[in-house]
Parts: structure tokens; C-alpha cells; sequence
């Protein structure tokens, strides 16, 4: 028989025919289970006798060394970790070779087919080729004595390996949430080259380097869409030999909808909901708590989004949504600060209000001419009352006049810039004062023009006297046309009632008004007060229509990029492909 000589070699009998193996040798042995379990330990002496498992198995007619086919059953993708940029996965590592040491015939030894030997690195039997993960972090073999290669008659050795491996995946998290990972690994021999072990994908003609297993658990996080796998050579610096190496590339696919749900939509609404402090009332304290209470909110969000990001330098969907939403929320608090400061503008006291400046040139004006000589001039300075500073202040800006007379406009303006007292305990602060000084000059120019027209045209009808001083004034809450006195136009001629039109409706003051009246009922003085509120109230109404629409403009401009990544169809199917070296 084709295995005597190894029964020889053991100075055990040949078989008898018909028998099985070590029947005349095992009295104790009765039925056929015995048998058999004596005839494996025979032919596993036989078979180890003279095996050297240092030596890899012979390879006949081929350059290379020993075939080993090798398949990645994948059993549960357990996670990928984007902070620490690994992934974790439970697989079944699937080799098998062929080693003709240890072939035998069956017919030989009872029917016996198939052997198992230990497998484990410290007590094997038969030689097992060192694969591993070139990459892998960590690999935890799941079997703590060792797996036992299946060894058949024609010398065919499988050999399964449940491992748990961790290996470092460098992400890519720019388009996070919406990302798609990729994954990639080596695994060949750690010491074997190429003329020695040829490390091969499962299959042959047809590669099949990679499938699921029967209890496959996917990831809830992530889906595997495609396993693209590619056998290849590789060389290093020390050595002219090839090495073979079978590369598995994971791409994956992030569910997003949580991360839509729980961070993006949240960070969007509450930016949004800082835009509703414009409609708040700019007295109210809660406008500024509002914005403040948005800010930390978005901060908060994105704290929690920051413990799932990879610690890279890229700049994420996330992060870039984040720096947009709280740039606006930042704008809609300095806006409300802004806004809640102008309505706390008051007016300044010591400030000359127009009827004040117009009754101190009409009693000065003992001739009615509408100009005051020297003599008026210095009569009129020393009734308005003046501190000492002032006082010596206009009468220096008097003498730069060399004595000309004063007309009404002329007055307006040396007097009303003297009492001009406007400061903090009206703006509050230097930057209220600053922005409000162009709108406050322009509101005041518009009221002198208003005043001096009426007062002119009062004093061309000469309707104005010392005895008894009225004015055409129009009603500050009315908002009316002026029309200017023609110079050529008599006095109490047709044309006196045309020279006042209501604009829009509103009613003519038709009735002359006292000046003593104006104190009371009309006085005009400082517009700081109303020209703050009017510019907070333009400021709220434009930041609440510009500032929500160029958020959404932004915001859909950006997430437009990344649509397709959005919309993308329901996953169905991994897709594994194998390819060649230059298409992986």
C-alpha cells in the first residue's frame, strides 16, 4: 500500500484487509467509534513523523511559493470611530492550501478523511502560514486555544480564524454629517516573500477575496456600500523579492438624519429664533437676553457636535454652519444692543428750544426790521440769561462779525450752537453720541429751515409785534408743506394764506399761536431723543428683514454643495468588486 512504509517506520503491522487499522493492536477497542479514533492518532504519527512545520510546503511546477488562498468573511462591522479615526470590525479569516506531506489514502486507514491539528503559534503541528493585518492597531483572536486546521486526504488544509480588529482610518469629515469614509487595509505574510507563499484571493479565475458571513450585523451608523479588493506585489528597500499583499478598500456611507435632526436643524431654528428680538420692544431687557440665551445655545450644539468630529485641521459642514449661525446671532445681539441704547437716549437739558431763540430775536427787534443792529444785539445777549463761559463765548463770536448786523438765521445759529449741550448724560456713551451726531446736525438744519421760514414769513406780514407775539407754526405731529414768502408779494396781499400747505391730508393750523402757548404746548429743544428712536426703529426693521434673509441665503448656498449627498437613494446592496492594482 501507498502508506506501508509509514507503518513500517512505526513498527506497527500492515492493515488487515477488510479490517481497520490497530484492530490487532487495541483488544479494548468494540465498536467502530473507537476504531476510528485510534486510526486518527496512527495516521497523525504517521503523518508528523518526519513533518517539519518551519518549512512551508513544497510548490510543484510553479515559480512561486506555496498557494495560499485567502477570503475576508466579514461577521460585524462593529464601528467606525471618527474622533479617533478607526475602524473596529469581527471577521472570519479563511485560508486554505494544499500540503502534500500530508496527503494520504483513506482506503489505507479505515475511510478516514479529514484530521484536525493544533493551529495555535505557540503548539501547532503542521506549518500555518503568519498572515496578518499589516495595518491593524489591534487583533484579538477569539479562540483562546488556537483554531485547528482541517486537514482532508489530498493534503487540502482550511483553516478558519475569527479575529477583531482595530485599524486606523484616516478621515476625510469635510462634508460631516453627510460624509462617505474610505477605509483601507493590507494583509499578506509577515515574513514570507513571494517565492516562498503566494498569498492569493479565494476563488481562482474568479477572486472572491471578500464576503459576508451567514450572521452578518451591519452598522447602525454606517453603511457599507462598496468592498473593492486588488491583489498585488509589493517590494521594499531590503529586499529583491516580491511580496504579495491583497488590499481591501471600505467605502462607508454616514446616516445622516440623526445628525439633521439632532444638530443641523436645531442650529438653524435657534439662529432664527434670535431674529424674533427685533419684534421684541427695544425697552424690554429680555431683547438682549434673547440674543445672549441664542448664542450659548448654538455654542451648546455645536460642543456636542465637536465631540463626534475627528480632531483634524479641515473644516467641517458643521463647523462651517456653526461659524455662519453664530456670526448672525452675534450680529442680531450687537444689533439689539445697539438698538436698546438709541431708545435709551434723553433728551439734554440746557438745550435752547427753537420758540426760545425766536422769542429772544423778536423782543430784541424793537423796530421790526427783522435785523438786529448792535445796540439790539447786546440787549438780547444779556436777557437770555447766560452762565459766564457761554456768555464770553458768544459775545467772541459776535465780535468776529465786526459789528454787522444779525439776521434771524444768523441768530439761530450762534445762539443755538452755544446752548448745544449734548453729552453723555444723553447718549451714555461716546459711540451713541458719535452715531447719532450726523442724524442729530441734519435733523436740526431741517427744524431751523422749518422755523425761520415760518418766522420769515411772520415777519414780512409784520404779524409779529412786542406787544403781542405770534407764530404761523405748524404742529410737531404734523408732518406739513412750507411754502416760502415771495419777496415780491405784498403784505396782506391774496397770497398770505398760501404761504403754509398741508401735505397728505393732515389739518391746517389755520389759528395764530402765542408764544407764551409754545412754551407749554410746543416747546422744541433738543432732537437727540427723537432722532435716536427713529434711527433704532429704521435699524430694527432693516436687520429684521436683511439679516433672516441673507442667513437663508447663505445657508442654501452652502447645503446646495452637498444636495447630492443628501438625496441620495436608499441603500440596498454592498457592491464588492476586485480589481486590478492600477484600478484600486
Amino acid at each position: 500500500m501507498a502508506t506501508s512504509w509509514a507503518l513500517l517506520l512505526l513498527g506497527l503491522p500492515h492493515a488487515h484487509a477488510g479490517g481497520p487499522v490497530g484492530l490487532a493492536l487495541d483488544t479494548t477497542c468494540t465498536n467502530a467509534e473507537c476504531y476510528k479514533q485510534r486510526n486518527e492518532t496512527l495516521l497523525k504519527q504517521a503523518l508528523l513523523a518526519n513533518y517539519d512545520m518551519t518549512v512551508q510546503p513544497p510548490s510543484f511546477g510553479s515559480e512561486r511559493g506555496a498557494l495560499v488562498s485567502v477570503q475576508l468573511a466579514l461577521q460585524q462591522f462593529q464601528k467606525l470611530d471618527t474622533t479617533n479615526q478607526e475602524i473596529q470590525f469581527f471577521s472570519w479569516w479563511r485560508h486554505s492550501w494544499t500540503d502534500l506531506r500530508l496527503a494520504w489514502d483513506p482506503a489505507d486507514w479505515g475511510g478516514i478523511t479529514e484530521l484536525t491539528f493544533f493551529g495555535n503559534d505557540e503548539h501547532k503541528q503542521i506549518w500555518i502560514p503568519d498572515t496578518i493585518i499589516y495595518d491593524a492597531v489591534e487583533s484579538v483572536f477569539q479562540v483562546p486555544g488556537g483554531v485547528q486546521p482541517n486537514v482532508y486526504s489530498s493534503g487540502y488544509v482550511a483553516r478558519s480564524v475569527p479575529v477583531e480588529s482595530r485599524l486606523p482610518c484616516p478621515m476625510k469629515p469635510r462634508t460631516f454629517p453627510f460624509d462617505q469614509q474610505e477605509c483601507t487595509f493590507e494583509f499578506g505574510s509577515w515574513s514570507m516573500h513571494g517565492l516562498q507563499v503566494d498569498i492569493k484571493p479565494r476563488g481562482g479565475d474568479e477572486p472572491i477575496p471578500f464576503k459576508f458571513a451567514e450572521s452578518y450585523q451591519p452598522n447602525p451608523e454606517f453603511d457599507l456600500v462598496e468592498v473593492r479588493t486588488a491583489a498585488v506585489d509589493g517590494f521594499y528597500d531590503c529586499c529583491p523579492e516580491p511580496y504579495p499583499i491583497i488590499k481591501y478598500k471600505f467605502r462607508m456611507r454616514r446616516h445622516s438624519e440623526t445628525y439633521n435632526y439632532g444638530l443641523v436643524v436645531p442650529m438653524i431654528l435657534t439662529t432664527l429664533a434670535g431674529f424674533l428680538a427685533f419684534v421684541a420692544n427695544p425697552q424690554s431687557g429680555e431683547r438682549i437676553s434673547l440674543g445672549i440665551t441664542c448664542l450659548l445655545t448654538s455654542a451648546a450644539i455645536y460642543i456636542v457636535a465637536f465631540e463626534v468630529l475627528p480632531k483634524t485641521g479641515n473644516m467641517t459642514i458643521i463647523s462651517m454652519l456653526h461659524v455662519i449661525s453664530f456670526s448672525f446671532s452675534w450680529a442680531t445681539l450687537a444689533v439689539s444692543v445697539l438698538s436698546v441704547s438709541l431708545y435709551g437716549v434723553k433728551t439734554s437739558t440746557g438745550v435752547m428750544s427753537e420758540h426760545e431763540l425766536v422769542s429772544a430775536f423778536v423782543k430784541a427787534d424793537h423796530d421790526h426790521s427783522g435785523v438786529l443792529d448792535k445796540k439790539e444785539v447786546e440787549e438780547a445777549v444779556k436777557k437770555l440769561g447766560l452762565p459766564s463761559a457761554k456768555f464770553f463765548k458768544l459775545r467772541k463770536k459776535l465780535e468776529s462779525l465786526h459789528g454787522q448786523s444779525i439776521t434771524l438765521p444768523v441768530w439761530y445759529d450762534l445762539v443755538g450752537d452755544i446752548y448745544q449741550t449734548d453729552g453723555l448724560a444723553a447718549y451714555h456713551s461716546p459711540i451713541i453720541g458719535l452715531m447719532l451726531a450726523p442724524f442729530v446736525k441734519l435733523e436740526r438744519k431741517r427744524r431751523k429751515d422749518f422755523v425761520l421760514r415760518r418766522v420769515q414769513a411772520a415777519i414780512d406780514r409784520k404779524d409779529v409785534s412786542s406787544d403781542a407775539e405770534t407764530l404761523m407754526l405748524s404742529s410737531p405731529g404734523l408732518r406739513r408743506r412750507v411754502v416760502p414768502a415771495d419777496p415780491g408779494t405784498e403784505a396782506g396781499g391774496d397770497d398770505e394764506e398760501a404761504q403754509e400747505a398741508p401735505s397728505g391730508g393732515g389739518a391746517s393750523l389755520g389759528a395764530n399761536v402765542r408764544l407764551e402757548d409754545l412754551v407749554t404746548e410746543h416747546e422744541l429743544s433738543d432732537s437727540s431723543e427723537i432722532v435716536a428712536r427713529r434711527v433704532a426703529g429704521y435699524l430694527d426693521l432693516g436687520a429684521m428683514i436683511a439679516l433672516p434673509l441673507c442667513y437663508m441665503i447663505v445657508v442654501i448656498v452652502y447645503f446646495d454643495r452637498f444636495g447630492a449627498m443628501m438625496a441620495e437613494e436608499e441603500f440596498e446592496n454592498t457592491k464588492v468588486v476586485h480589481v486590478a492594482p492600477e484600478d484600486f
